[in-house]
């Protein structure tokens, strides 16, 4: 897993310098800030967000009652659907992590936000989402694409069948490219977002992504973009998962499907594939699971999972734009190298954190999940859930830090489930509530997962 991270890792930096051209530091300093939005009156703080069959968001009273629909999208279907959920400190957004416009982005899913009352729906990761295309003056680009996929590639796309898009185009184009031949596609309609842009061009294949920088597309004019070399095995799952606001809520926090964590502002440019590495340079080994401090005081505080230790895997604690130490290890949740954890969350006071992982326990002979809670503190750990059917996986705690809402699934993690261990086995999987202490662990909604508790 260590190579495959830092072969992610060295893409991404690649990626944010070839889009966000010269003039990162203008974008964001004129990009931080949050948007404005008006206010909503409406209960957030006693509602529970939650995904219901990868389709649909909801929202269910904290005592189980007002179940109801808060955001859809019309033909979306699994497994291209919803996967993570969080809100935005304030309560006026909800950020969800969805698939619906894979063939319309240069990322397999997206980051977007709507509001509590399902208003102001807005693409966060690569704007604008596939309808705001019409705002735009459009031009043309062709491209010339060359196959070199063969047969002995882990990606078995040596068929030649791929979808091709370029980012602004109004729709993507199915290709037939045999091995060792190349054709040029031409594109019509593709949104000129200004002068200087350049807009990627991403080839399909399943959950494998190719990509290149792209072209400058021009209004009324045609454009020939470099050529297009599909080759290696791509990147697989390259999209922006687990949201993970900071507490100001002046960005959003994501990771790719290599567990490489990014940051964006709340309004990037549009057509620009623009986001800055969470960790720096030295991102940590398995730092899939992270969490952002919860309190002004606290702000700067990065919470992590880091698993390349020869004792086995743990979480640390660093200041944003620092590196890695091992001698920050807070608490080491396995005594087994490379081991994934399923969450991680600040309690809302910033005393401690909750975690949840897998393991296997030797008096079943079963794997098991339960969630333990870390005091700062006393550095002591205790365990929440006491689960030995079942699996606790991941959770939202309430505001006042008294209870957790949390996915309970009876279906443990599959052997081939690698780093997207929480994209699949979402089947047969309920919410249930637990006090704080332990006590009172109660069945609040089935068949739903992600939740987020409003704030």
């Amino acid at each position: 897993m260590k190579l495959f991270v830092a072969q992610a890792f060295v893409a991404a930096i690649c990626c944010c310098f070839l889009f966000c051209g010269n003039n990162t530091s203008n974008v964001e300093a004129k990009l931080t800030a949050p948007p404005a939005l008006p206010d909503y009156e409406g209960p957030t703080a006693g509602t529970i967000a939650y995904i219901r069959d990868e389709t649909e968001i909801r929202l269910i009273n904290v005592d189980g009652t007002n179940d109801r629909r808060l955001w859809t999208f019309p033909g979306i279907q699994k497994p291209l659907g919803l996967y993570d959920l969080a809100w935005r400190p304030d309560g006026k957004e909800l950020a969800f992590s969805s698939g619906h416009e894979a063939v319309h982005s240069y990322y397999e899913t997206d980051i977007y936000t709507v509001r509590p009352d399902g208003t102001g729906f807005r693409k966060i990761t690569n704007p604008p989402d596939h309808k705001g295309l019409e705002n735009y003056k459009k031009g043309s680009v062709s491209i010339r694409v060359s196959n070199m996929q063969y047969t002995f590639r882990d990606a078995q796309s040596s068929a030649g069948v791929f979808f091709l898009y370029i980012v602004g185009a109004s729709e993507p184009q199915q290709i037939t490219l045999p091995p060792g031949s190349s054709k040029t596609f031409v594109f019509k309609n593709v949104a000129d977002f200004g002068p200087n842009k350049l807009q990627a061009v991403v080839a399909v294949y399943g959950r494998y992504r190719w990509f290149m920088p792209g072209t400058d597309v021009v209004s009324g004019a045609n454009i020939s973009a470099p050529e297009f070399v599909i080759t290696g095995d791509g990147i697989p799952y390259f999209g922006a998962y687990r949201p993970v606001w900071k507490s100001d809520g002046s960005a959003i926090t994501y990771r790719d499907g290599m567990c490489v964590v990014k940051t964006t502002p709340l309004n990037p440019p549009a057509g620009a594939v623009y986001y800055q590495p969470l960790f720096g340079k030295d991102h940590p080994d398995g730092a899939c699971i992270w969490d952002l401090g919860p309190t002004p005081a606290l702000a700067d505080k990065i919470l992590y999972s880091e698993n390349d230790s020869d004792e086995g895997s743990g979480f640390y604690i660093m200041d944003a734009g620092g590196k890695h130490d091992a001698a920050s290890r807070l608490t080491m949740f396995s005594n087994i190298r490379y081991q994934i954890a399923n969450d991680v969350k600040w309690l809302p006071d910033g005393s401690g954190f909750l975690y949840s992982f897998y393991k296997h326990n030797l008096e079943t002979g079963k794997a098991e999940s339960n969630i333990f809670k870390y005091d700062f503190k006393t550095r002591k750990v205790t365990q929440i859930t006491k689960l030995r059917e079942g699996f606790a996986r991941t959770f939202t705690i309430s505001p006042d830090g008294t209870r957790i809402v949390y996915e309970r699934c009876r279906m443990g993690p599959g052997e081939d489930e690698g780093l997207v261990y929480n994209i699949q086995h979402l089947e047969d999987v309920d919410l249930w509530m637990i006090n704080m202490d332990g006590s009172g662990d109660r069945l609040l909604v089935k068949n739903g997962f992600g939740p987020a508790w409003g704030r």
